[in-house]
């Protein structure tokens, strides 16, 4: 073990070496003072050896296996004083974990981190190394970490780990207890994880003043940390199914009311059809803290027009047109529709009697997901073809407040360590677990904590996960100072 932790030191030094050599700066290696207590080269090394650990845990879902990783956080935490360790059995070797860490003398309610165990799966025959092996490769002057969750979600998990180990040797000094979150099915199935955790062991956590999780970016351009990405809120997930009926018959007639070619009007319809745009505080934040850093001068105009208090909706329609030629800033403003399944047909000289297409519908926190039903049926125009919602609406969680003491910290750190950043709060289009414990008036607030140019981010769920191996020290740090910040006395 010792032997090992001296290679995954003189790796993790190599690859931070060859970054600066290679850039003359990098935005992984942090030029202002360490804070209080923290140890950078151990950081780094305990993040690397964490990630590469838990990558060799296949935990791909399904079947999930989370027991495996919550064993190895279990046998970690056991290592480290006054932690109070729970490996929560979900059957069928799935499970979750929580660890907390207890202050001394307590005064304030916890704060809780998180991450999930799971990955979604790989198709080994695309990747250029061996998907569930960590595998380090150099590449144009920077070291990076391949292996399938390298990126989501097991590097929080080893990063947020190192982090707290750091932070135990000062839990005298703390006001508040640490409690780690490591969930199951987060990437989807049975519902095992968060949603399991707060139905049977929420007496565990439910004291939190607010969490830490994934779901935000820390994004690098022009080699540099260009910003920091907070998630305060996120989209909510639903699935649509367009459902065509007529009448079947033999191929060789062919038939005005073929449900199939109604079905794919309606679909095509609905497809290029555009919600209407919904801002929220978050969202016009968002795209104010954004202005500052574009380059591009129509598009900065635009997001300074959407974000104004003052603008007129005719004005904001206008500026979101130009937006929306970029498709996340689209999918920021409205709630949005993509394709994903299109089902119909036994043989091909059968006209079938039905046919079905599959949206996966992200709503807006303050959309309404009945209405947005009610249109795509509207734009579809087809007799034949209804669209109707897969179970049943939910209402949307509180969007987490950038007054709170948590948000603060992590602004507060991200500037500390890159003091020409832009923080931003973000509205994830994806779906995280957050989402859960803002249902319950836990405030979480997500963040990717590792710093990725968009084309590492990218892979995130694709072929070749990769993460920069000095990021892993950068991420470290990050959670360290932010945990720091607000759990001193």
């Amino acid at each position: 073990m010792r032997r090992v932790a001296v290679a995954l030191s003189l790796v993790a030094s190599a690859g931070v070496t060859t970054a600066i050599r290679a850039q003359g700066t990098s935005p992984y290696i942090v030029t202002t003072a360490a804070p209080a207590g923290f140890d950078r080269a151990l950081a780094q090394r305990a993040s690397l050896e964490h990630l590469t650990k838990l990558i060799a845990l296949n935990t791909q879902n399904p079947p999930g296996n989370e027991m495996l990783t919550a064993r190895y956080f279990d046998a970690i935490f056991a290592q480290i004083p006054g932690v109070e360790r729970h490996v929560l059995d979900a059957g069928n070797g799935r499970a979750n974990f929580i660890a907390r860490l207890r202050a001394v003398n307590p005064t304030k309610r916890p704060v809780l981190i998180m991450g999930h165990m799971d990955v979604v799966g790989a198709d080994t025959t695309k990747w250029n190394t061996p998907a569930f092996t960590a595998t380090i490769r150099d590449e144009g002057g920077v070291s990076y970490l391949y292996g399938r969750g390298a990126i989501d979600d097991k590097g929080m998990l080893a990063t947020a780990t190192a982090a707290m180990q750091q932070l135990a040797t000062q839990r005298a000094s703390l006001d508040r207890d640490i409690i780690f979150l490591a969930t199951a099915a987060e990437e989807g199935g049975d519902e095992v994880g968060i949603d399991r955790v707060i139905e049977k062991h929420f007496d565990l956590i439910k004291d939190a003043e607010f969490a830490l999780n994934e779901g935000g970016r820390v994004r690098v351009s022009d080699g540099r940390v260009m910003s920091v990405n907070i998630q305060t809120t996120e989209k909510i997930s639903y699935n649509v199914v367009a459902t065509a009926k007529g009448p079947s018959g033999h191929a060789s007639v062919p038939l005005p009311q073929n449900v199939l070619a109604a079905l794919a009007r309606a679909v095509s319809r609905v497809h290029e059809w555009k919600s209407p745009v919904k801002l929220n505080e978050t969202t016009r934040l968002y795209f104010a803290r954004l202005a500052r850093i574009e380059k591009d001068p129509v598009m900065k105009a635009a997001m300074l027009r959407v974000s104004s208090p003052t603008a007129s909706k005719l004005q904001i329609d206008a500026a979101a047109a130009i937006l929306s030629r970029e498709p996340l800033h689209n999918a920021v403003l409205r709630t949005g529709q993509s394709l994903t399944l299109m089902n119909g047909g036994i043989r091909s000289n059968v006209i079938p009697s039905e046919g079905t297409a599959t949206f996966n519908v992200r709503v807006l926190p303050n959309d309404d997901v009945r209405a947005v039903v009610s249109a795509f049926n509207m734009v579809a125009k087809e007799s034949q073809v209804t669209f109707a919602l897969t179970g049943e609406p939910r209402t949307s969680p509180p969007v987490s407040p950038v007054s709170a003491a948590l948000y603060q910290a992590m602004e507060s750190s991200a500037t500390a360590m890159v003091p020409n950043t832009t923080v931003i709060p973000f509205m994830s289009t994806g779906a995280t677990d957050g989402a859960a414990l803002r249902a319950k008036g836990i405030p979480t607030y997500g963040i990717l904590p590792m710093p990725l140019p968009m084309v590492d981010e990218l892979r995130m769920h694709g072929d070749n996960e990769r993460v920069p191996v000095p990021a892993l020290g950068w991420a470290a740090e990050f959670l360290y100072r932010t945990l720091q910040r607000v759990t001193a006395k």
